[in-house]
């Protein structure tokens, strides 16, 4: 026995497993409030399993190429969309917009025509292209759960930060099996093929374990599922309301502390209503309010006479320094340019 053969039933050991836990996922009915991100996460594990199995089956089988890739495409097709379900239940609320599996279900009516239609040549370029969409596919999704994971990485909360955690390491690991689907779309030699294959079901197994791990926070629902979108977003127009009322966010000694206190909340759920509803953590807010601020007085002729620094405390900024690195973060200008800019224009 080579070491092929040795791969190829490591692979198949450590897919079988992954599957195993994915079932696990399904027949779990401890807490019912959570089934549907249990099973959104078993079905990831499920299209993942769907595609990598491809690969195993094709080292053995490789004149069922054509049927396989059928398969495994539909797979792909389907990870990235129940990979962003997952991401935004378990970071930010449970929303599934089913529009999301278009390209799937399109795909899933064109292949049986194509198995049936056609000279071999044009069926291999549409699955060719159709593999490539696949990838790209996977991958617009993946940026877009960076991006979501990076918007709540300071949420304040603990729980939610290993939620963070989680999501990241999920997602570098499915962008590594991503680039081992690439690699054997690219280069055609079979030993290459056969361990790249080991690979991705390696990283695959490595998903499931980590899970398994983790079994307790992994398929929970982050604390804004249980308070309702509702009240969150009660909570996080009360907050700007209060901000406004009074310029309070120009008091340089406010904290989410002391404005969860007026307006009856602690500071976790304001935390995770703004991060929510505004997009913005407290301090992020905080200082686009301030900044708003800063610049009306700028262009206003009546406070011609003040420094920069006045201005600066006057928003409520208790560094110079602070000031001048959020106004240019805000504006690609400094206090002063913006200022002489503004008196040119007017």
């Amino acid at each position: 026995m080579d070491y092929t053969h040795l791969m190829v039933m490591a692979s198949s050991l450590l897919l079988g497993l992954s599957i195993f836990f994915a079932l696990y996922l399904f027949m779990d009915k401890r807490n019912r409030r959570y089934r549907i991100i249990r099973h959104l996460l078993a079905f990831i594990l499920l299209a993942f399993a769907l595609r990598i199995a491809k690969s195993v089956i094709y080292i053995l089988f490789p004149e069922y190429a054509s049927t396989l890739t059928s398969f495994g495409i539909v797979g792909m097709l389907a990870i990235g969309p129940l990979y962003w379900y997952y991401i935004n239940a378990i970071l930010v609320r449970l929303e599934i917009n089913y529009w999301h599996l278009t390209p799937m279900l399109l795909v899933l009516m064109i292949l049986p025509w194509l198995a049936h239609n056609g000279p071999f040549n044009i069926k291999h370029r549409i699955l060719l292209f159709i593999y490539v969409f696949s990838l790209v596919h996977m991958l617009i999704y993946f940026v877009n759960g960076f991006w979501g994971i990076w918007k709540n990485r300071k949420s304040g909360h603990s729980g939610q930060y290993r939620k963070v955690q989680w999501v990241s390491k999920l997602t570098v690991s499915m962008l590594f099996i991503w680039i081992g689907f690439v690699m054997q779309a690219i280069l055609k030699d079979r030993s290459f093929y056969i361990l790249v294959t080991f690979g991705e079901a390696l990283v695959f197994f490595g998903i499931a374990w980590v899970a398994m791990r983790n079994y307790g926070f992994i398929v929970k629902s982050t604390n804004r599922l249980l308070l309702g979108n509702l009240a969150l977003k009660n909570i996080a127009r009360n907050a700007i309301t209060v901000l406004k009322k009074d310029k309070l966010y120009t008091k340089n000694d406010l904290s989410i502390s002391i404005l969860a206190n007026k307006i009856g909340t602690n500071r976790h759920t304001l935390s995770i209503a703004l991060n929510n509803f505004e997009n913005k953590s407290f301090p992020e807010l905080l200082n686009h309010f301030r900044i708003e601020y800063a610049l009306q007085l700028l262009k206003d002729v009546n406070t011609n006479n003040l420094s920069i620094e006045a201005i600066a405390f006057e928003s409520g900024f208790n560094s110079l320094s602070v000031f001048y690195s959020n106004f240019k973060k805000y504006n690609k200008l400094t206090p002063a340019e913006y200022r002489k800019k503004y008196s040119v224009i007017g």
